[in-house]
């Protein structure tokens, strides 16, 4: 007797159950949340998963008959966001800003960012940090060196145009009306944002912000119009 191309005849139960449930950790097929397409802003629908049901393919396999071939039985399920859900959902603030400086490093560092914080999810009540959704900022991640706003004014470092996506966001929060804990301005105004609007982040500046509503919260954020704008936006999803 086989299943998956190995013999499990003449074992006992919980041999048999040793080899199906080693069989699920190879076989089971995690599920796909739906989301916003990190470069079009579009719905990419679900992908449904599937679990090996471990009990149910051991009772096969201990009523099989000799020399046959025992086919594992798998339950599927979904992912707990879907389509649907995000057709539903609400938005609650949204902010685009023009992107005056195309430069590889910086064009790669707003698109990058964007695509870490997209279809980042807030719960009701929980604290986003821009700092943490993205991380750490290194070459080996992606990110490049660009522009940047320093004390002694413009200079060159990693991660240079990626508080142009904080600063956007920082103006979808304010258009949803939700409770920034933490922003800090520029050290000088910056052209793709009205004075008092920006949000600047580095290690030791950080964009934070509540979810004070009662629902969740998903961040759709992407570069579109040819590269020439940033939007970000801030969707409340429906209860499942």
């Amino acid at each position: 007797m086989t299943i998956e191309g190995q013999a499990v005849g003449g074992m006992s139960m919980e041999e048999a159950k040793r080899i199906v449930t080693d069989l699920a950790k190879a076989k089971d097929v995690p599920a796909v949340n739906a989301g916003f397409d990190s470069n079009t802003g579009e719905i990419i629908p679900e992908r449904p998963g599937q679990r090996l049901n471990v009990t149910a393919t051991v009772d096969d396999l201990l009523v099989a008959a000799p020399n046959s071939n025992v086919t594992p039985v798998y339950t599927p399920y979904m992912p707990n966001l879907t389509k649907d859900l995000l057709e539903r959902s609400q938005q609650m603030g949204k902010a685009t800003t023009p992107i005056l400086d195309n430069s590889a490093g910086r064009m790669t560092n707003i698109e990058l960012t964007a695509k870490i914080i997209n279809n980042a999810i807030i719960a009701a009540a929980q604290e986003f940090s821009f700092n943490k959704a993205v991380g750490e900022v290194t070459p080996e991640r992606g990110f490049q060196e660009a522009t940047v706003l320093g004390e002694n004014g413009k200079e060159q470092g990693v991660g240079g145009g990626m508080c142009q996506v904080s600063s956007t966001l920082y103006n979808a929060v304010l258009a949803a009306d939700l409770t920034v804990t933490e922003r800090h301005p520029h050290s000088q105004p910056v052209t793709y944002i009205p004075p008092g609007k920006d949000a600047t982040v580095y290690t030791d500046k950080d964009l934070r912000f509540v979810n004070t509503t009662r629902k969740r919260l998903i961040i759709r954020a992407f570069v579109h119009d040819r590269g020439s704008k940033l939007t970000t936006e801030l969707w409340a999803l429906p209860d499942a």
